[in-house]
């Protein structure tokens, strides 16, 4: 499995992502196939979510995976339990 991280994702952005509990619309190449997530920690999830909700009445954002904490580790194992089991399509 080949994941391209941006070049602007480095060990102090990966320090205030997992800090922060979220990084939004995160943008990976993936064996050749470009993703974009929004990654969250469920406390963050939660709190954003309720805003949300409070706000406009729903909640609803596509892509969203919610992760232990928010890092390239954890990332990354997403990505390999997500390919295990869906194969992308090549357009």
């Amino acid at each position: 499995m080949n994941i391209i991280f941006p070049d602007w994702y480095d060990d102090l952005f990966e320090f205030e992502c997992e800090s922060k509990g979220c990084i939004l619309e995160l943008k990976l190449q993936v064996n050749n196939v470009e993703y974009t997530h929004s990654f969250y920690d469920i406390h963050r999830f939660i709190q954003d979510a309720q805003d949300e909700i409070s706000e406009r009445g729903f909640f609803q954002e596509n892509n969203v995976v919610i992760l232990k904490k928010v890092n390239k580790d954890n990332i990354l194992k997403f990505f390999s339990e997500l390919l295990k089991y869906n194969k992308p399509k090549m357009e």
